[in-house]
């Protein structure tokens, strides 16, 4: 059972630090730590629907609509109804939120580089690859924890 406190314990205090050090880089761009996960979705798929969205970032739906309001006011997406379905928007970036990409990819970039300066390449590869392993395990994906 320790196994499995300790690493819950080291992923917990992996999350914290980069919330802590997104929120100071984004703060700048008018977005909290907790919205930069939804643009950088959107910049990947742009026009997805709110709910696809969630589903993308593995939140919930409440969460997605705080964080797309705040994206909204802050002018780097717009909903646009969808022509097939009148009931359905789509997510848009907009001008404003093509201005930033470059810089939201280089503080992600940033953080990245600094988390590899702790470990050599191979370990790199490896931790990589173990952590994409288990983001797709049953755990993680909707099928798991959310039901």
């Amino acid at each position: 059972m320790e196994c499995c406190e300790v690493i819950g314990k080291h992923i917990g205090e992996i999350h914290r630090s980069s919330c802590i050090y997104f929120g100071k880089k984004f703060k700048k761009l008018g977005i909290g730590s907790g919205q930069y996960l939804f643009l950088l979705s959107l910049y990947k798929h742009d026009g997805m629907t709110q709910e696809e969205l969630t589903q993308k970032v593995k939140l919930d739906k409440a969460t997605t609509a705080r964080a797309v309001k705040k994206l909204e006011e802050e002018g780097y997406v717009k909903r646009v109804k969808r022509e097939n379905d009148k009931r359905a928007y789509s997510l848009q970036i907009t001008e404003k939120g093509e201005q930033i990409k470059e810089d939201v990819y280089l503080i992600m970039n940033e953080w990245e580089n600094e988390v590899r300066k702790c470990i050599s390449n191979e370990e790199s590869e490896q931790l990589a690859k173990l952590l994409n392993k288990l983001s797709k395990s049953p755990l993680i994906t909707k099928e798991g924890i959310y039901e």
